[in-house]
């Protein structure tokens, strides 16, 4: 006979996270097609780091979504390294141009911002820390 184990329930912050997750992926895709679409109809090479940057955001926050459901703890710390990775790239962007803004900074950043600080809650530590594996 098979020992049922009850798996504790997804917290509602972390479904929250989760989905602003896939909002970032959906609007990444979005925005790789449109930058492919820029690229290719004008040929400036200059926009080819718009375009890595497009490509590996979508793809990284995709395939770090895909792992969710494995509730490893470093997977929430991945999660949160790779969305200050990808502020601090804009606000580098930003600095670089002489056009940091608070409203830069946290305006147009606030999807990510809102998924660190839910995955820094006690209860994502709690449900990441209780590996299925």
């Amino acid at each position: 006979m098979t020992n049922i184990v009850k798996a504790r329930r997804m917290p509602g912050t972390l479904k929250v996270a989760q989905f602003i997750i896939t909002l970032e992926v959906a609007f990444g895709l979005v925005g790789l097609a449109i930058t492919l679409a820029a690229f290719f109809s004008t040929f400036q090479w200059g926009m080819l780091t718009a375009l890595i940057y497009a490509a590996g955001s979508a793809a990284l926050l995709g395939w770090l979504l895909s792992r969710w459901s494995s509730r490893r703890t470093y997977l929430r710390w991945v999660i949160i390294a790779a969305h200050l990775l990808l502020v601090g790239a804009a606000i580098l962007d930003l600095a670089l141009f002489s056009t940091v803004t608070w409203n830069a900074v946290f305006g147009s950043h606030i999807l990510a911002w809102a998924v660190i600080v839910l995955l820094f809650l006690p209860a994502a530590g709690r449900w990441f820390s209780e590996s299925r594996a």
